[in-house]
């Protein structure tokens, strides 16, 4: 699960201070039209908003004035506005239509404290729930609260599905020292009305914002990232954020701060059945997963995942877990691209996988012996045969 924070406005919340300025006299509001990427990055500071519109892509930048505040902020986000923050909108435009929107919130130092990003309907949310027929894209966006060093405390996001995310981080001397996910799963959906049938009345138990991770974070003496030890609560299921938070304020959460090893993880191995575990996940000075050991309740390891890296690529996985031993190797080609996968359990061969383009042909091995060979076109299996019959 990842927190899905959209570039657009992502540099926005760190332009300098004359950018989101208002008028003299504080009574105007101030807007700044640019030319932008679909990301929303100001190119080119247009000088009108009709010329502006005539770009594929641009940004409006406006400065609400103190009279309007707080009047003017949506209801969804009004509750983080405080006296003296000065108040910024956003508006990225696609082909002349609005696409996204974005609030930010500044303390008297210019710096951003609340940020919040979505489509325009994501800052009326009575009238999404209400509206059946609403895009379902629409329902989505985030809120962003940071401390008055620059630091991410709090991330919200809301789904289409009307599911809502928290992540929560604390900090010792600037350092994030603790993550917490949690989830507040979407409502349930109306009662099915019976009249023929009289029965007694389902206990319907709407859903609440419950805890499913806790990471904390270990350094070595130099201060650099050593390890992450991640908590699976009861309740998490088979659900898993991909990547931890970055580190520094500056950087946004879809910017990875530990490299997993594709598929072969810990929740891969066990089938997703981690609730209640505790993964510890011991990294490089690249922050490359080195080892993923996992522990039970009563502090017995349950797996052991160990990764093998060369550069950037990961040249093999080995999983141990009671009786269970695997071993995953790989080759690429000079561009780094996949070649060859190999499988073996318990030291004996068990599959071969060979990647040609958009193409790939597998193998299966019976006690170290070629059983079955099949032939895959973009994801889908066109063919297979046994060895020595023929196709089928």
């Amino acid at each position: 699960m990842t927190i899905t924070i959209t570039a657009i406005f992502a540099l926005g919340i760190f332009l300098a201070a004359q950018e989101s300025g208002t008028s003299l006299d504080g009574t105007a509001d101030a807007v700044k039209w640019y030319r932008s990427n679909a990301s929303g990055m100001a190119i080119e500071m247009i000088p009108s908003r009709l010329a502006a519109l005539r770009h594929e892509y641009c940004v409006s930048v406006e400065s609400i004035s103190q009279r309007r505040l707080p009047s003017a902020i949506p209801r969804n986000i009004i509750s983080y506005y405080q006296e003296g923050y000065r108040v910024e909108l956003r508006q990225l435009y696609e082909n002349g239509v609005e696409i996204r929107r974005q609030w930010i919130f500044r303390d008297g130092e210019g710096l951003a404290r609340i940020s919040a990003s979505g489509s325009p309907d994501f800052f009326s949310p009575v009238v999404q729930r209400e509206n059946e027929n609403a895009d379902e894209a629409s329902r989505k966006g985030f809120i962003e609260i940071r401390n008055s060093a620059g630091y991410a405390t709090r991330e919200l996001q809301f789904d289409e599905d009307l599911s809502e995310w928290e992540f929560r981080y604390t900090y010792r001397e600037d350092v994030l020292i603790r993550a917490e996910t949690w989830l507040k799963g979407p409502p349930l959906p109306p009662p099915v009305q019976e009249a023929s049938v009289s029965t007694a009345p389902v206990e319907r138990k709407e859903p609440v914002l419950e805890r499913l991770f806790t990471d904390t974070y270990r350094y070595t003496r130099s201060g650099s990232l050593r390890a992450i030890d991640r908590t699976i609560h009861e309740g998490a299921g088979t659900r898993s954020r991909v990547g931890f938070p970055a580190l520094s304020p500056r950087i946004t959460p879809k910017e990875e701060l530990a490299t997993y090893a594709g598929i072969y993880t810990t929740a891969y191995f066990l089938g997703g059945n981690i609730e209640g575990l505790t993964i510890s996940y011991n990294l490089d000075n690249r922050g490359r997963v080195l080892s993923e050991i996992s522990k039970d309740k009563d502090g017995k390891t349950v797996g052991e995942l160990r990764n093998s890296w060369s550069d950037n690529r990961l040249q093999s996985v080995v999983w141990k877990s009671g009786g269970d031993e695997r071993r995953f190797e790989f080759e690429y080609d000079k561009d780094g691209k996949p070649l060859v996968e190999r499988n073996f359990r318990k030291g004996v061969l068990e599959r071969i996988v060979k990647t040609e383009g958009d193409n790939e042909i597998e193998e299966i091995y019976m006690n170290g012996i070629l059983m079955l060979r099949a032939y895959w076109e973009n994801g889908l299996k066109i063919s297979e045969e046994m060895v020595g019959g023929s196709p089928r």
